[in-house]
């Protein structure tokens, strides 16, 4: 059910959003306190409705300082509506992003309004959240960044966004969607994955630790008839959403990584460099990094089409300090047209993940069990 605000700022946002097409008409340098409303950058605040603080435009290189202003200065805002917003930098909307997390402000997609790319971290991060109109993801793509920078954001997606509650499947659909695509999520999939919350946090199911362990070895991984756990309980409403568990980030993790391989070859092996430590115990084998990108590359090329689909309910994950341990299944279909080969089947993985120093990949091994 939406929240008091939430069907107060339906009712009323049909008459700001016509003020809003009426203020994005108007050529207003810096800030205007004309007309009734107050304008920083792509923020609008209106007098009449001063919970809400509306976001629309691409995401800009000076959005942070125009949020801080609008919020400084008006600190009756709890909500923002992100209103027809194609997204834009990617470093500047997950730092836009964490200041709307921190302050566990609201936030909310108007029906007929759309948010996608780096807008979508913006949406994740409210602490209520709905989403009336297109909410749509895509792989990171941000020409303003060099390589190491868009591989740094790469890590803080994978960190950040479970910490927002986002299911491990959306981010599964984000990074194999191709980066000139965009996939906008269905009212069912709104609904499936979790993705408006009104005090309920949505997390990945995984195993929770009953007791201090032994930290998982690739001799030592954890059990497979143990069944994950249930979805989390709703929470009050005034409830901060919960705190990510390890295993639960573990699990977000490395369904991200079986699902990068959906993605092109170039940018599958972006995440391939970003994932793996120097040093792996790579299929019973300790192997350099560099081996293993030889490894990947070879096999990008042979399978130029590749889709692969985890099986949320065979993620069982076990962690202890930064060590995490996890095991699963997933479906995969690769083709190449070129030689006119194609393959599918079934096939189980195990991970070893160190978060000590982002996320790495320490030990992977896996076999196919049906073709």
């Amino acid at each position: 059910m939406l929240s008091g605000f939430f069907k107060f700022a339906k009712k009323r946002l049909f008459s700001s959003g016509l003020l809003l097409l009426a203020l994005l008409a108007v050529p207003l340098d810096g800030r205007a306190n004309t007309n009734g409303f107050d304008k920083y950058g792509p923020f609008f605040f209106i007098y009449e409705q001063p919970q809400m603080l509306i976001y629309s435009g691409q995401v800009g290189a000076n959005d942070l300082l125009n949020l801080k202003k609008a919020l400084r200065e008006h600190p009756t805002i709890t909500t923002l509506i992100l209103k027809d917003n194609p997204g834009g930098l990617v470093h500047i909307g997950l730092v836009i992003a964490e200041e709307i997390y921190e302050r566990g402000l609201d936030t909310y997609i108007p029906k007929d309004s759309f948010c996608a790319s780096a807008c979508s971290f913006v949406f994740f991060a409210g602490k209520n959240r709905i989403a009336e109109g297109r909410l749509g993801v895509h792989q990171i793509s941000a020409p303003e960044m060099n390589g190491s920078q868009a591989q740094f954001g790469v890590s803080d997606i994978v960190a950040t966004l479970p910490k927002y509650g986002v299911a491990a499947d959306v981010l599964g659909i984000m990074f194999r969607t191709p980066p000139d695509d965009m996939y906008f999520f269905s009212p069912h999939e709104i609904t499936k994955y979790g993705i408006n919350r009104t005090g309920q946090a949505y997390v990945a199911r995984a195993e929770p630790v009953p007791a201090p362990a032994p930290a998982p070895s690739p001799t030592n991984p954890p059990e497979r008839q143990v069944r994950a756990a249930p979805p989390a309980p709703q929470q009050p409403a005034a409830a901060q959403p919960q705190r990510v568990t390890d295993e639960q980030r573990a699990v977000n993790a490395a369904v991200l990584i079986i699902q990068a391989g959906s993605a092109s070859a170039d940018k599958a092996m972006e995440f391939t460099r970003e994932f793996y430590a120097d040093q792996v115990e790579y299929f019973k084998r300790k192997v350099s990094k560099d081996e293993i990108l030889e490894d990947k590359r070879a096999y990008f090329s042979r399978w130029s089409r590749r889709e692969f689909n985890v099986h949320e309910e065979s993620l069982h994950a076990k962690c202890q300090n930064t060590i995490c341990a996890v095991i699963g299944s997933y479906d995969y279909y690769v083709s190449s047209p070129e030689r006119g080969k194609e393959t599918s089947g079934t096939a189980e993985f195990s991970y070893i993940l160190d978060f000590s120093d982002r996320l790495r990949i320490v030990h992977e091994d896996g076999e196919v069990v049906r073709r």
